[in-house]
């Protein structure tokens, strides 16, 4: 039996179970990151509701890695199984769900630039000062009151 369950093994699954664990954990981060970023570009309110979500997911996440886990528990227990193979597929597999989003996040601020062109021409319109400000203050932080 010690053959088969070595301490070097052990040491080994642990390692790999948890660098992939720290891993899922920093691609859910610069997912929340690049969302705050997006939202921010956009113009969009940013919500505790979206920080409680990823909070959720943290959890659901870890629920898979954890059923990874178990399944390569029983693996160790054999000669030829030196990884933590199902918690790697299924850690590899949440990474590649949230390098997805941000690719959404990019889309939906690409998307956004868009609208550039007609806000300038918008802008460029106004009858006087106060509308520009006004057609401004939809867009950005800036205040609309008007400085003569």
């Amino acid at each position: 039996m010690e053959s088969i369950l070595s301490l070097d093994k052990i040491f080994l699954f642990l390692g790999v179970f948890l660098a992939v664990s720290l891993l899922v954990i920093i691609a859910i981060m610069l997912d929340l990151w690049d969302g705050v970023y997006t939202a921010k570009k956009t113009n969009q309110r940013v919500h505790s509701h979206k920080l409680r979500v990823t909070i959720a997911k943290m959890s659901e996440y870890w629920r898979f890695l954890l059923i990874g886990f178990l399944v390569d528990c029983l693996g160790v227990l054999f000669t030829f199984y030196f990884l933590p193979f199902a918690a790697l597929l299924f850690g590899v597999g949440l990474i590649v769900v949230e390098i997805k989003s941000m690719f959404e996040h990019a889309k939906r601020r690409k998307s956004h630039m868009k609208e550039l062109p007609e806000i300038i021409n918008d802008i460029i319109e106004a009858v006087d000062k106060k509308d520009a400000m006004r057609i401004i203050s939809q867009f950005s932080d800036l205040p609309t009151t008007t400085h003569n």
